[in-house]
């Protein structure tokens, strides 16, 4: 007579997992099962039914891979175009402030002052040096 608990620790002593161990034993009655009963239940399920289960769960582990993989090359081109973007938007910002402060300046010798576009310009100034 023998436990269930006792089987698969039997079992774990031939390299078996418990999962597996487990899944060999279903049809096993425990009360009768000696240790022959035991390899024999090993045997057959270590036949097609585990080769199966092992390509199966190969398989399993490839596809995680290959999502993980996926995963990261779009982290890194979704990066990638963060850097493209802000750069762009830095040049179109400057682009247009460069506009602005030649008008000003043009505008500025007949006489316009405007406090707003002098803080926007000392502002820019400020923001350009900063980076």
């Amino acid at each position: 007579m023998m436990t269930k608990k006792q089987a698969i620790e039997f079992a774990k002593k031939f390299g078996w997992t418990a999962k597996d161990a487990e899944r060999a034993f279903t049809d096993l009655n425990f009360k009768e099962a000696d240790e022959q009963a035991l390899l024999l239940a090993l045997v057959k399920f270590a036949g097609n039914e585990l080769a199966e289960r092992q390509r199966l769960q190969g398989a399993q582990k490839a596809q995680v891979t290959k999502k993980v993989k996926y995963i990261k090359e779009i982290e890194v081109e979704f990066s990638n175009k963060i850097g493209e973007y802000e750069e762009l938007l830095r040049q179109e910002r400057s682009s247009f402030v460069n506009i602005i402060a030649g008008v000003y300046r043009i505008a500025n010798r007949f006489g316009l002052e405007d406090p707003w576009i002098e803080a926007l310009l000392a502002k820019y100034d400020e923001y350009e040096n900063a980076a």
